[in-house]
């Protein structure tokens, strides 16, 4: 564990990261509603990547429309909850024997997330009839 002074000083500046991701999607959330489809991936292939509408979902849960962020990405609330959960982990540059489980752990959890996003949008991808 590390001392209560280092904990106050890396949740500051979680708080603050997560501070300005949220603050930047609550400002942009009006250019991004309106906004062209900028995924490449979307635009040549007409279908949705594992990230795709993460950045309105994101922008509508700035704004607290908790239903409209699930309907554009259901997989939003995990998304960030492990984003966060692995800056929080991963940001200290050094390394402790104790942490190291917990960094596995984080990246591993990060990357379920995007499986689970990658394996929601195959699944959109097949015919229904």
């Amino acid at each position: 564990m590390f001392p209560i002074s280092e904990f106050l000083r890396r949740l500051t500046v979680l708080l603050a990261i997560a501070g300005l991701i949220w603050g930047g999607a609550y400002v942009a959330s009006p250019l991004v509603e309106r906004g062209p489809v900028l995924c490449t991936f979307r635009v040549v292939s007409g279908k949705s990547c594992p990230t795709c509408g993460m950045t309105r979902a994101t922008c509508a849960l700035a704004r607290g429309h908790w239903r409209e962020a699930m309907r554009h990405h259901p997989l939003v609330v995990p998304f960030w909850v492990a984003m966060i959960a692995l800056i929080w982990v991963h940001r200290g540059a050094t390394a402790s024997r104790q942490r190291e489980p917990w960094r596995r752990v984080s990246l591993y959890v990060f990357l379920c997330v995007l499986f689970a996003a990658t394996v929601f949008r195959v699944i959109e991808w097949i015919p229904s009839g």
